[in-house]
């Protein structure tokens, strides 16, 4: 077979998203450490890759690429999980893509246009031998814009200002929040606009928006491209206004950018949080606390799954051929893990279909509800 197996992770090491990450690598290690640190009897070696950068703050596109085409020039890598950050992905598939291809498996992006057809040339544009080579156990966020929307509608909501960081991610879950939102019948008061990111105020907007007549603002994207700050000025401008945003604000960076500001936001996560799920997810939860100490962040059940995809993977093939390990994860029906039993569907998105209702409540996200996903809206 081999002599040993190698599987790298490339996540946001650096910035306010340390919390996130290693959440995710907490859970990398504790499903190597469930199988021993082997497969089939030989070694798993995992090594933890910094695809961020202090200067960003966040997720940095020159790492991202360093670390792909490292993975990809070692013969025993035989995975790469990543990214954490979605809008850095599209700079890491193309060069594993090129590499056998090398397994990509992602535990937290939701950009849909990395799977399916969303923006021009996508997904195909992120292949360029043909063959996919990216999976991930993260909901897309067309379900998630979805998800918000209805949730929206249900609330009441007559007029929804919509925005977004103008990145993919978080164009990814605004435009299609918009477009639900019009065919649930909450008008936009204008077509979803694009934020400056990363400025220290956001007063002129906030003014826009408190007299725009809107009752509701949706904000996709980073907590990096300046959340904190635009959560404070559309606050201080419209304090009767309901806020509400997707996962990427479900993280504790969030609660410390915006403070005081950030409750009552309304938050929908694609998924189940860890301490919610049952059975072998329950058990997965209390064993994180009893090792660590405290909650894990969100995605953290999606990497020990997406570990687990990995290793049954290699175990399937046993021989370190990329492409046929490739084949393999994307073969993976009824897998049997801690977000439950589920299938990777032909583009290689997870099929399940639950979200998660949050706010925030005196500095601390409280869930409100877990509903399954009605895609007929």
């Amino acid at each position: 077979m081999y002599e040993q197996v190698r599987i790298v992770s490339s996540l946001t090491r650096s910035g306010s998203s340390v919390g996130q990450s290693d959440s995710v690598v907490n859970a990398i290690r504790m499903r190597l450490e469930d199988a021993g640190h082997q497969v089939s009897g030989v070694p798993v070696v995992y090594e933890d890759l910094d695809g961020g950068s202090e200067e960003r703050g966040s997720w940095d596109a020159a790492r991202e690429k360093a670390n792909a085409s490292y993975a990809a020039a070692q013969a025993d890598v035989l995975a790469y999980i990543g990214t954490l950050d979605t809008d850095a992905a599209p700079y890491s598939i193309p060069i594993t893509n090129a590499a056998g291809p090398l397994l990509m498996i992602s535990p937290c992006n939701t950009y849909p246009g990395l799977t399916r057809p969303f923006e021009p040339g996508e997904p195909d544009k992120h292949y360029p031998t043909g063959r996919r080579n990216y999976l991930r156990t993260a909901l897309s966020d067309d379900l998630q814009g979805l998800f918000a929307a209805q949730w929206a509608s249900e609330l009441g909501a007559k007029h929804a200002f919509v925005l977004h960081d103008t990145e993919p991610c978080g164009r990814g879950v605004a435009l299609p929040f918009a477009d639900a939102c019009q065919r649930l019948g909450v008008d936009l008061v204008e077509a979803p606009l694009g934020i400056v990111p990363k400025q220290s105020e956001y007063e002129a907007l906030a003014e826009t928006i408190a007299n725009s007549g809107a009752d509701l603002v949706f904000y996709g994207g980073i907590i990096q491209n300046g959340a904190g700050p635009l959560w404070r000025d559309i606050r201080t401008a419209a304090p009767t206004v309901t806020m509400m945003g997707p996962d990427t604000l479900y993280e504790h960076a969030f609660i410390r950018d915006a403070g005081a500001h950030a409750d009552g936001t309304l938050i929908t996560f694609g998924g189940v949080p860890p301490a919610l799920l049952e059975g072998k997810g329950r058990a997965f939860h209390e064993r994180y606390l009893e090792r660590f100490g405290r909650e894990p962040e969100c995605y953290a059940a999606s990497a020990y799954d997406t570990t687990g995809v990995i290793l049954q993977a290699i175990e399937r093939v046993g021989r370190p051929d990329r492409a046929a390990i490739t084949e393999a994860a994307f073969a993976t029906r009824d897998f049997d893990g801690v977000l439950g039993r589920w299938s990777f569907d032909a583009n290689g998105d997870i099929d399940l279909r639950r979200g998660t209702r949050l706010t925030i409540d005196d500095g601390r996200f409280e869930t409100l509800r877990v509903l399954p996903i009605d895609e007929q809206t």
